[in-house]
């Protein structure tokens, strides 16, 4: 028969037979919690770089006039870096609010701002003339 061994208070366990150390678990821990800190942080930072960091390129409609069932003229006004080209899309809506006309219009590089008058040929009578983006 064997005697049993006595354990006394304070004396280390053998390394890895009873599991993982309640300290190294907490450690490990403080790790992964401060890994997914800093990469919320790096994400939210490419974000908010991409979002603020391009060029703002931004348009609006000033007046649009009804001309046939056919037809919507619209006054659109860009405002752009000088330099930049790019293009904006407009389009027209009827009374039930189904697109009857859409079209893209390039924007020049040059000044800082572009104004023009687009002609939107419709499938049926427009009532509206909107800005649908600009980039």
């Amino acid at each position: 028969m064997e005697t049993p061994t006595k354990v006394v208070a304070g004396t280390p366990l053998p390394a890895g037979r009873y599991g993982v150390d309640p300290e190294q678990r907490e450690r490990r821990m403080r790790r992964v919690y401060y890994a997914c800190v800093a990469l919320a942080i790096a994400v939210v930072a490419l974000v908010g770089y991409s979002y603020l960091g391009k060029d703002s390129f931004s348009g609006q409609v000033v007046s649009f006039q009804v001309d046939s069932a056919s037809q919507v003229q619209i006054h659109l006004e860009v405002s752009k870096p000088s330099g930049s080209s790019g293009s904006c899309t407009v389009r027209s809506r009827d009374v039930n609010g189904n697109e009857v006309g859409r079209v893209t219009v390039s924007v020049p590089s040059g000044t800082s701002t572009y104004d023009t008058v687009v002609t939107l040929r419709t499938s049926g009578r427009g009532t509206t003339g909107e800005l649908v983006s600009c980039s």
